[in-house]
């Protein structure tokens, strides 16, 4: 955790938030094998398409781009990766495979809530009437997934099957986020602790408190911010004992706030170290009513705009302890 009292951090802090970047990197010469593996075994089932592709991956992909498998979200690596031109076939079983397999690869573990279908994102029933909802026609407000949660969501991943909406998921770094505020503000914003709340997926109420900012010399700093405000139960985020004029300047920014975007296009995968990087999106870039109509008869085959999702912890691997293993073996 982050020592509690000086402001002396304030320029360490300013200094390394500002080294976090995104990678691109473009698969183009993966796309004919992998469509040509696709044309050959797409009748196979999913479990089995995933482990095929996983492989063919592992042997086709040049070294430096295999690199990033496990370095996204660390102090010194990527927090954020875009890969495009993974595939140009429009099939949600193609997009879910390779979504899965890159997910696998990049080490997320998926979280399935019992309370949210968050597999597949496109315009649901009543979308044009909700913003703040993957599945709505509205904006969404910056923020990082599930932070009222128990567990820590270190990965969120997206990958494009169709988008003609062309409405690209937008990121913000916090380095980007934070230079309205001073000396005095980021001091105070490194101690501040807030509640999270849930929102509309959530069935009944969840709250956690979490501090704003954290410390690992493995990860870096890390951030617990939410901008989102719920039209039943107001702002997501809410400081506790001290520093909701911080939170309310840095909101007060976002309308101008500088923010990269993904690739709304047919075969991008991007993923965010979770607690690094707030995601949000626009509008959906198509008339209210006609987002209605398609929600009320989307399938994954007709949708304008459709994702696969993931979200989770990263896979932790432990060293073995050979002494307590010659011990379970005897």
């Amino acid at each position: 955790m982050l020592d509690t009292s000086p402001t002396k951090d304030v320029d360490l802090f300013r200094k390394k938030i500002a080294e976090e970047r995104t990678t691109i990197l473009d698969f183009s010469y993966l796309n004919g094998v992998i469509e040509s593996w696709w044309k050959r075994n797409n009748s196979q089932d999913i479990h089995i398409l995933k482990t095929q592709l996983i492989n063919l991956f592992l042997t086709y992909l040049h070294t430096e781009d295999a690199f990033h498998f496990d370095k996204v979200g660390l102090a010194n690596g990527s927090a954020a990766i875009c890969i495009k031109n993974i595939f140009s076939l429009d099939s949600p079983k193609l997009a879910l495979t390779v979504h899965e397999a890159l997910a696998d690869l990049f080490h997320l573990t998926d979280i399935k809530y019992e309370y949210e279908e968050h597999k597949a994102l496109y315009l649901k029933p009543s979308a044009e009437k909700y913003r703040e909802w993957g599945n709505g026609h509205g904006d969404i407000t910056p923020h990082s997934d599930d932070l009222y949660e128990n567990l820590n969501v270190d990965y969120l991943a997206l990958t494009v099957c169709r988008d003609t909406t062309n409405t690209p998921t937008a990121y913000y770094f916090p380095s980007d986020l934070l230079c309205a505020l001073n000396d005095e503000d980021l001091g105070e914003l490194l101690t501040t602790q807030a509640t999270f709340i849930s929102g509309k997926n959530v069935c009944g109420l969840k709250e956690r408190i979490r501090h704003v900012v954290e410390f690992s010399d493995l990860y870096g700093f890390q951030f617990a911010l939410d901008f989102r405000i719920d039209s039943h139960r107001g702002e997501r985020m809410r400081a506790v004992h001290g520093g909701q004029h911080v939170l309310d300047k840095i909101r007060d920014s976002l309308r101008n706030a500088k923010n990269h975007v993904s690739t709304a296009e047919t075969g991008t995968f991007l993923i965010v170290a979770n607690r690094k990087i707030l995601h949000a999106r626009p509008m959906l870039n198509i008339d209210p009513s006609e987002a209605g109509r398609q929600a009320n008869h989307s399938t994954l085959s007709t949708t304008p705009r459709l994702l696969f999702r993931s979200k989770g912890p990263r896979k932790h691997y432990y060293p073995l302890n050979e002494t307590t293993c010659t011990r379970i073996a005897n």
